[in-house]
């Protein structure tokens, strides 16, 4: 088995959308599930030719479809580039203790702590994923980043009178920055060598839902095979008489009659270990829950089924029991239950009974500092090209607030306004403003007049535009956002950041102009109205 190995960069928020929250809302996984990652694979090993028959690819069918190849979960990654895992249900705390400090209790080795009075107050550890490392154990928790968005008519860009328009939709996705780690367990080199191709073939990956609304752009790093990879340490000795799984993943389960179960049995462990073994349920700890998904190819959901959460702790008595550690190796290399070709159903055996107590890592684990990436020149174009339109809506809504906040005081007429409105109209065809000063130079004595006696922010109207035209880039961003021009600061995607030139400057300054005029005639003509 050889496991090929990568870390991706969050440069957007990402939405994995679970089984949960108000139906006006979407709330996001804590992690990136392995059919997320298959699936943006799948479309690129499709890249070309989207009529071609997987079903009928034996290739196809090895690489993505028959659970050969196996795609597990990503997970954060703590400062050293390692994977963490999901933290076990059976680690307790005591209530008010702060996690960043306190003595953590292994209730699947313990389930009375030594020392601990019987009325204690045991509470779950809160934070999803950990590192352990001998008896201490650093906890890391994900960042989260909560938007909220407003159905629109996709042509009028705005809510219209339909039913339905306007409707709050409230987007709780994983914040942009962080760094998670995904591994794809291959049977030979052949399928390493194929999906790590696919992997490479270009570093910016698309990942989860809402992506055309500025969600899920992901950077690609550290692509690498590994034929010793090892997601964590196990004994498969059965210390204490006792057996202990831990599932690494959600388990998809079914009982004796064929029906799905959330619940680890001994019955299902028969199967797998040819002996049956006895669950000691005072060290057996348990979350369940329920998935879903959707078959592209048929465009419907797949049936949503309870699942046993990932953390989730089932504990054996194994007695004189003989075990062969071949069957549990292959049970820690193969995983159980269902769907395990999208990750589902990954143990680890013994991992965490070494220790009763276990003590807090007084620092908490942060993603790595960002590294930088080449991206190819089709890439850099299209960061380029989405980094420029983060700063267009940034630009647009200073531009917005600016125009709301001038006034135009003083006699002048309508078609006067019109005229130079006309010209500014014209000019940002060409982002050239000589047009403009040249009429403004060169207006009649009657107009200049009006334009002198006109005010705006307490200067002449024509000296107000000339100023505006005159400015520099730096010059024109202070009027806008009333701040310092700073280009480390500028939107940035993948590396690469949008670019504040003359020509974009000039554009805008051209636009606030037309605003500033626009306004008043529309003032004007409401007046005229009533």
């Amino acid at each position: 088995m050889i496991a090929l190995t990568f870390t991706f960069e969050l440069k957007e928020p990402l939405l994995m959308t679970a089984i949960e929250g108000d139906p006006n809302s979407a709330v996001s996984l804590s992690y990136v599930p392995g059919s997320a990652l298959r699936g943006a694979l799948v479309g690129r090993y499709l890249a070309g030719d989207k009529r071609r028959d997987l079903a009928a690819d034996a290739e196809a069918r090895k690489l993505f479809f028959d659970a050969q190849t196996r795609y597990l979960n990503a997970y954060p990654v703590d400062s050293t580039d390692c994977r963490t895992l999901p933290t076990p249900n059976a680690w307790k705390k005591c209530k008010g203790d702060a996690e960043d400090t306190c003595d953590i209790f292994d209730l699947s080795v313990d389930p009375e702590p030594e020392g601990m009075y019987k009325a204690w107050q045991p509470k779950p550890v809160k934070r999803p994923f950990c590192m352990m490392n001998g008896d201490a154990v650093a906890l890391y928790k994900i960042e989260r980043q909560v938007n909220i968005h407003t159905l629109r008519d996709p042509v009028a860009g705005r809510a219209l009178g339909a039913e339905g328009q306007g409707a709050v939709f409230r987007y709780e996705a994983l914040a942009p920055g962080q760094i998670f780690a995904g591994v794809i367990l291959c049977p030979d080199g052949k399928a390493a060598d194929a999906l790590q191709e696919l992997l490479e073939k270009d570093e910016m990956l698309l990942l989860g839902g809402s992506q055309s609304a500025g969600y899920g752009l992901t950077i690609l790093t550290s692509v690498k095979q590994q034929d010793d990879w090892q997601k964590t340490t196990h004994d498969l000795s059965a210390p204490s008489g006792h057996l202990t799984l831990t599932l690494l993943s959600d388990a998809i389960l079914r009982d004796a009659d064929g029906q799905y179960t959330a619940f680890l049995t001994p019955e299902i462990m028969a199967e797998y270990l040819g002996v049956t073994l006895t669950l000691d349920r005072t060290r057996t700890f348990v979350e369940t829950g329920v998935v879903g998904g959707f078959n592209r190819k048929w465009g419907l959901p797949l049936p949503q089924t309870p699942v046993a959460r990932a953390g989730s702790v089932f504990t054996f008595e194994v007695g004189d029991k003989k075990i062969p550690a071949k069957l549990l190796q292959e049970l820690i290399e193969k995983g159980i239950g269902e769907r395990r070709a999208e990750g589902f159903g990954r143990v680890a055996v013994n991992w965490h009974t070494q220790h009763a107590t276990l003590q807090t890592d007084k620092v908490e684990l942060r993603p790595r500092p960002s590294q930088p990436v080449t991206l190819t020149a089709e890439s850099t174009s299209l960061a380029q090209a989405m980094a420029t339109r983060m700063l267009r809506r940034q630009v647009d809504q200073a531009l917005r607030e600016r125009v709301l906040k001038l006034d135009i005081h003083g006699e002048i007429r309508n078609t006067q306004l019109s005229a130079v409105r006309t010209r500014v109209r014209t000019a940002l065809a060409t982002k050239e403003v000589a047009p403009v000063l040249t009429y403004l130079n060169e207006m009649k004595s009657v107009g200049q007049e009006q334009f002198e006696k006109a005010r705006l922010s307490g200067e002449a109207l024509d000296h107000w535009i000339k100023t505006v035209l005159d400015e520099n880039t730096s010059a024109f961003w202070q009027r806008l956002f009333r701040t310092s021009f700073e280009e480390e600061k500028l939107p940035a995607i993948g590396g690469v950041r949008a670019i504040w030139d003359e020509t974009l400057a000039r554009e805008y300054a051209l636009r606030l102009i037309d605003g500033v005029l626009n306004r008043k005639l529309a003032e004007r003509r409401k007046e005229d109205a009533s």
